[in-house]
């Protein structure tokens, strides 16, 4: 019999042991990793809804608190008391509103209602728990989280700046906002009432936002609008040092100017400056003087540039109306208002913005409008055709401070300006 080498035997040996563990661990069945994930509860209004049913609904027309708390097991004086609650400072309620939505929450262990969350804003809510007489009334503030936001748009043929705008929004009341913080920052540059097909606009904005759906306008933070064949920028800048705030163009020259360019947010133009207009209530040919917006009554109106009150009265076809003197060489005039603004009358000192008045029809008018007049050294003319000065630039100190602060924001908007008339070409008016 012939014996291994005792070096060869130690090898075999090792290569036997090894090839039995091999085996061995071939046969062991791996544990699967378990991930434990803790199951998140839905809540609403706080309410964990593990524990509560709810029914929701709104406020049907004629409804009263009576009607809100019937599901209740409270009595009539719990009601009267609640609602004397309401009417205080606090909460400032005394009536609920049509169409606010509610909720019920009633415990899923006795199906008793317990809980009511009455929602009279997008910005609140307030929380009735009742326990026998009692009632505890809490009202919450629902978070408010501020995005930065740009919406882009080109005038089509027929249409104006808020159905553009409004392409870009589920709701009108955002339309509104946005339209209305436009015409704000361009007052004095863009006739709103002049618009053309293929102008242009690109708006950086601060949304408002509640729940992840928009609420309203925060603030513009900087602009461009085509319009005329003039591109203009518009940045907001505030420099507490230099003591300067508003919005500045790209050269840093204030976007304000001596007048605004209608008294009247964006409405429509019923009628020019006309020298030989046919009068529609007096039948006959009389010149017209003035500029007509037609508004909804009660609209606000304006004082258009700094000055004094000299007139606020009442005088035939005029109806009621305002006159401001703004400087030795301008004064300009409010007709057919439905009353005058608290505290305006002769003597008092009003700033350029101001609401002076609201649109009427007193006086010889067809329907609700505001009759613009303007006067030069005495002479009634077309504000629409006059050419104002422009703002003086800021001060060269601030100067290096604005401009580094606009070039990324320039650069940033002029990326959304290039792709903006890339892509309006069917827009453009034909040559």
């Amino acid at each position: 019999m012939r014996f291994l080498n005792p070096l060869a035997l130690i090898l075999f040996s090792i290569l036997l042991l090894t090839s039995c563990n091999q085996t061995k661990n071939s046969e062991q069945t791996t544990e699967p990793e378990v991930d434990v994930q803790e199951i998140e509860k839905s809540y609403l209004f706080g309410f964990d809804l593990d524990q509560y049913l709810t029914d929701h609904d709104t406020i049907k027309s004629g409804m009263t608190w009576n009607d809100l708390f019937s599901t209740f097991d409270v009595s009539q004086f719990t009601i009267n008391k609640t609602v004397e609650l309401l009417q205080n400072s606090k909460f400032n309620l005394k009536y609920i509103v049509a169409g606010k939505p509610f909720t019920v929450f009633k415990s899923k262990a006795n199906k008793t209602p317990s809980h009511l969350v009455y929602e009279p804003d997008a910005l609140s809510y307030l929380t009735f728990k009742f326990v026998g007489d009692s009632v505890i009334i809490n009202k919450e503030q629902r978070p408010i989280e501020i995005k930065e936001k740009t919406v882009t748009g080109v005038i089509a043929q027929n249409s104006n700046l808020t159905a553009t705008i409004n392409k870009s929004f589920d709701s009108y009341a955002m339309t509104a906002d946005l339209a209305s913080s436009i015409e704000g920052v361009y007052a004095w540059s863009v006739d709103f009432f002049k618009l053309q097909v293929g102008d242009k606009f690109a708006i950086v904005y601060d949304e408002k936002t509640v729940d992840g759906k928009p609420y309203s306008v925060d603030k513009i933070k900087y602009a461009w609008f085509e319009h005329a064949g003039g591109e203009l920028y518009a940045f907001q800048f505030t420099d507490e040092e230099e003591e300067i705030s508003g919005f500045y163009n790209e050269l840093g020259e204030e976007m304000k100017r001596p007048f605004l360019m209608a008294p009247v947010n964006y409405t429509r133009i019923s009628s020019t400056y006309n020298l030989g207009r046919f009068h529609p209530v007096l039948k006959r040919m009389k010149a017209h003087l003035g500029t007509d917006y037609a508004a909804p009554t009660g609209t606000p109106i304006y004082t258009t540039a700094d000055g004094t009150i000299t007139h606020a009265t009442r005088a035939g076809g005029n109806g009621i109306y305002v006159k401001v003197r703004h400087n030795q060489t301008y004064d300009t005039q409010y007709l057919h208002m439905s009353k005058i603004a608290d505290g305006i009358k002769p003597g008092v000192r009003v700033k350029q913005g101001d609401v002076i008045g609201y649109v009427g029809q007193t006086g010889l008018a067809t329907g609700p409008h505001v009759c613009y007049r303007f006067w030069k050294n005495g002479k009634q003319i077309d504000p629409r055709s006059e050419k104002f000065q422009r703002s003086e630039p800021m001060k060269e100190t601030a100067k290096p401070k604005y401009l580094d602060f606009i070039a990324p924001l320039k650069e940033k908007l002029d990326a959304e300006i290039a792709t903006l008339k890339s892509t309006s070409r069917e827009f453009e008016p034909e040559i």
